[in-house]
């Protein structure tokens, strides 16, 4: 069997593979451990689609002449699946209540639905909840779908232009006990949402970064100082405090936990 990969002869030694499922299914599982994904299958100069994958999947590897593979990076299938579900977001806001099931149904059917659901599923979670009207409107749902799309397309960019935030952030953590003792409590709400989802953000931006192989080989996750881990922990003791209103609790761990570990963990990444 001739078997190319993106044009190019691919030399592919068969072990346990008896079927193309099989083959399918290894060749799959080596391409995840570079960063890429099957995009496109050819079997014997046909093109095999999602609609005719199953008839093709049990068949035998004796009888197969050519296999021609096509595939592409991580990042690019995010961006078609997330740019599938924007499209769908789009519909389901100029769309009638009634119509939401089908929509539904129709989006879930798509293979980004369903790259989704394995890769980035808290974007699945947060379409699914939409399309049963239960979470953000279309629109709120577009514009953080759009934040997603700067991430994937240049996580670098996307990086140098948190900084300013980073700071401001830290700043706001600073004035947090502050916040409380004066009765600003919805800026103080505020200050923790936005630690929330700017830590998670970094965390998003880092892992692209590893993705695409753009931070050196014995970079890890847990090998950034435990930021990640420590960003969960003390923030949980910090909501805990700012429902007690310990205020003396709640600056301790603003100013001198937090602000400080997310600017350091910016910097990490950044250096």
């Amino acid at each position: 069997m001739n078997i190319t990969i993106d044009g190019k002869q691919a030399d592919i030694t068969l072990e346990q593979e008896k079927t193309l499922g099989d083959l399918l299914s290894a060749l799959e599982s080596w391409l995840r451990g570079s960063g890429y994904r099957l995009s496109g299958l050819r079997v014997d100069g046909e093109t095999v689609g999602e609609a005719s994958l199953d008839r093709f999947f049990n068949r035998d590897l004796a009888t197969v002449g050519t296999l021609d593979l096509q595939t592409s990076s991580w990042a690019e299938h995010a961006i078609q699946s997330v740019l599938s579900l924007y499209g769908a977001a789009r519909e389901l806001e100029q769309s009638a209540y009634a119509e939401r099931e089908a929509l539904r149904a129709r989006w879930e059917a798509m293979p980004g639905a369903r790259f989704l659901k394995s890769e980035i599923p808290d974007l699945w979670a947060m379409a699914d909840k939409t399309f049963a009207g239960e979470g953000a409107a279309p629109g709120v749902l577009r514009g953080l779908l759009e934040e997603r799309l700067r991430e994937l397309e240049d996580p670098r960019r996307e990086l140098a232009a948190s900084e300013a935030l980073v700071e401001a952030l830290a700043r706001r953590l600073g004035e947090l006990p502050l916040d409380i003792q004066t009765g600003k409590d919805r800026r103080a709400a505020e200050t923790m949402g936005l630690f929330s989802a700017l830590a998670e953000k970094l965390v998003r931006i880092f892992n692209l970064l590893k993705i695409e192989g753009l931070l050196p080989e014995n970079v890890t996750v847990e090998g950034v100082p435990g930021y990640i881990g420590e960003f969960d922990s003390t923030l949980k003791d910090l909501i805990r405090a700012y429902e007690e209103r310990d205020t003396v609790l709640v600056g301790d761990l603003a100013e001198y936990e937090l602000a400080p570990r997310l600017l350091r963990f910016y910097a990490a990444i950044k250096a």
